[in-house]
């Protein structure tokens, strides 16, 4: 309940009750007055009469005889006279009649004596009736009440209010009484009509009491509801506006102590979002900096330039929190777009999948960003793609956002430059949020400054892992110099899989994904290299376009062990992976593929040229990585032109894959692989 609703029922309430009380007494005066008067009226009919007659008539009526005799009857008519003389106003007189001490030993003391109807009337009542009136004795006797007075009686007739007046002899002796009537029940209605009309005034006084008091107690708290919704602005942080009062002088104070307020609050709030803002800024350039520096050394453990470019994606839009971005690297004159990351678009996805798109080329130059940034040599900064001006040496193509229904708002494009300067790719971010994760506009010069600094990390690590890159193709040429096959998009496609399968298994395994990622750079180069073994096998087998002896193909079979063997020696991870995968790629889940358990020959990897007989190898026991790399290693061959044989149509090669899921393959690995099928479409656009 409000103030204003409180202040105007207590009012009211007041208010009322003092009328109540007023009333109460007023009404209680009034009646005491009516009865008052009412006593009078009948008492004085009552000694009027008494006065009138003559007391040696009244003292002869005794009994019914006497109703015949010429006293009663003139004493009846001067009752009769008495009681038509007194029929108007609200309270008439209803009886006029006489009584006579009793002789019948009435209760009251009295005895009827003269009645003003007839004998022939039924109500009549004879002379000597005794009048026995209920809850009466001897209180109207004439030793009690000698003199005029009266009282309310409830006789066999009704209520009345009766007045009592005596009628003495010559020597003062009372020989009777002369009684008049009123109906009590008249009495009664008049005072119930006049309580009503009470209560029906005091209703319409206390409403408009209550309307009265509310309309003064609005006019009243007007100021205070100023006040108050003055103070609610205040608490909101709303410090320009002033409260003004009307010209009261305590008014006018609190409104002047109020603006004070404010005016000192708002130069306080001006200040702390000054300090908020610059401990914002120096809390984001230390979190920059500290990014940077995990970054750097994040980078430099990457050893696959894939997976160290979608590192450098992902840090990228760490370090500028950005919903999205892209990396391109330039081949020629030609930026290959192969590494997109999209956080709305990838909402909603199952666990082990990303947000993928197909392989594209944009011409350097073109008049796309990317283009002009990898032609140019320097950044972009858009705060609105859609709103680029005609005369920009660049456009913004929505075909992307068309398709997808997202929406590209604020763009940073970058180039990755090499120590000598050479641009070798565009690094693109997008939309970038604040710490919440809502959409902010445009980029700082701050963000600007702290991308660079990153950049030329991302760049240094770019040039390290293209060089390993070149050592694994230079090693991949060389058995590709010995088996056609053994192509450069072949071992890109194979490890390209993997990767996919990878991730998938280890999302299902719920694998860190710290571990997940550093696994994954390992398994991509790995991969690569699966097949590098066959540099030690003749070219007359390799080259064979017919089918191969049993002798023949004991020898193919060597390459896994003369691979392992290049990485005999190592014992880094990538190392250790590549000689797994190089030694058991063949291996089946059945156990029947080669060369089985070799820990007990020659360096744990001769596929069976020195000590020992290597044992059958399947299930879980062979290497994970070694079961993956079987999986896409045949989908690729299966998927692929050979010497001997044409490349098999898609449904064909899934069928296959199928009938040996749990025979030659992992049976998790081909569910995988029939759930990412999309992915592996796009990898094989990517390299053909």
């Amino acid at each position: 309940m409000t103030l204003r609703l409180k202040i105007q029922l207590v009012a009211a309430a007041i208010a009322v009750a003092s009328m109540v009380a007023m009333a109460a007494l007023g009404f209680g005066i009034a009646r005491r007055a009516l009865l008052a008067s009412l006593d009078e009226r009948v008492s004085s009919v009552a000694a009027s009469v008494a006065a009138g007659i003559d007391p040696t008539d009244l003292a002869q009526i005794k009994d019914l005889v006497s109703a015949r005799t010429p006293a009663y009857l003139r004493l009846r008519e001067v009752a009769r006279s008495a009681t038509a003389a007194s029929q108007s106003g609200l309270f008439p007189i209803r009886w006029v009649y006489m009584l006579t001490p009793t002789a019948h030993g009435a209760t009251s003391g009295w005895d009827l004596a003269v009645d003003i109807d007839s004998e022939s009337a039924p109500d009549w009542v004879p002379p000597g009736t005794p009048y026995s009136p209920e809850g009466v004795d001897s209180t109207v006797s004439p030793v009690i009440a000698p003199t005029v007075h009266s009282m309310y009686l409830h006789d066999e007739w009704g209520e009345w209010l009766s007045g009592f007046a005596p009628v003495r002899d010559a020597s003062g002796q009372v020989v009777g009484l002369v009684a008049a009537d009123i109906n009590h029940k008249v009495v009664a209605d008049v005072i119930l009509a006049g309580s009503g009309s009470v209560i029906l005034v005091l209703g319409l006084m206390s409403t408009v009491v209550y309307l009265a008091a509310g309309m003064s107690i609005a006019r009243l708290l007007r100021p205070m509801d100023r006040i108050r919704a003055h103070i609610a602005r205040l608490g909101a942080g709303e410090f320009g506006e002033r409260l003004v009062l009307p010209a009261n002088e305590e008014l006018r104070v609190i409104a002047d102590d109020l603006n004070g307020l404010g005016a000192k609050l708002g130069e306080r709030e001006q200040l702390t979002r000054e300090n908020r803002a610059l401990s914002l800024d120096v809390t984001r350039k230390d979190e920059q900096l500290d990014a940077i520096a995990r970054v750097d050394v994040q980078l430099h453990e990457i050893q696959d330039i894939d997976i160290l470019i979608e590192r450098i994606l992902v840090n990228a839009r760490m370090l500028l929190r950005c919903d999205a971005g892209s990396v391109m690297l330039r081949e020629g004159d030609e930026l290959i777009l192969a590494w997109v990351q999209n956080d709305s678009l990838s909402k909603g996805l199952p666990p082990g999948r990303r947000y993928r798109i197909p392989v594209s080329r944009i011409p350097v130059g073109g008049g796309s960003i990317a283009g002009w940034v990898a032609s140019s040599g320097q950044p972009v900064v858009i705060d609105d793609a859609y709103s680029i001006p005609a005369s920009a040496p660049y456009h913004f193509n929505k075909v992307v956002d068309d398709a997808t229904g997202y929406r590209t708002r604020s763009v940073l494009a970058l180039p990755l430059r090499t120590a000598s300067g050479r641009v070798v790719g565009v690094l693109q971010l997008l939309n970038p949020v604040d710490s919440h994760g809502a959409a902010r506009v445009g980029f700082t010069p701050d963000d600007l400054e702290a991308i660079h600094h990153f950049a030329s990390a991302a760049t240094v690590a770019l040039e390290r892992a293209a060089l390993t890159r070149s050592i694994v193709m230079r090693m991949i040429k060389m058995a590709e110099l010995r088996d056609p096959s053994e192509t450069a998009a072949h071992v890109q496609r194979v490890a390209a899989y993997s990767v996919i399968l990878f991730e998938a298994w280890a999302a299902r395994h719920g694998i860190d994904p710290a571990r997940a990622e550093s696994q994954r750079d390992t398994l991509r180069i790995a991969a690569m290299l699966h097949d590098v073994g066959k540099v030690g096998i003749p070219d007359a087998i390799l080259k064979k376009p017919g089918r191969l002896t049993v002798e023949e193909y004991r020898t193919i079979q060597d390459h896994v062990g003369i691979g392992a063997e290049l990485f005999a020696d190592g014992e880094t991870p990538l190392e250790r992976s590549a000689r797994e995968v190089a030694l058991h790629h063949h291996e089946r889940w059945d156990g029947a593929g080669y060369p089985g358990d070799t820990s007990g020959t020659r360096n744990g990897a001769s596929g069976g040229k020195g000590l020992g007989q290597p044992t059958p190898l399947g299930g879980e026991k062979i290497p994970l990585f070694a079961r993956i790399v079987a999986v896409a290693d045949v989908f690729d061959a299966l998927s692929s032109k050979r010497q001997y044989k044409e490349a098999w149509p898609e449904d064909r090669v899934i069928a296959e894959m199928k009938v040996n899921a749990g025979r030659q393959f992992d049976p998790e690995l081909i569910e995988i692989l029939l759930e990412h099928l999309p992915a592996f479409r796009m990898v094989a656009a990517q390299y053909p």
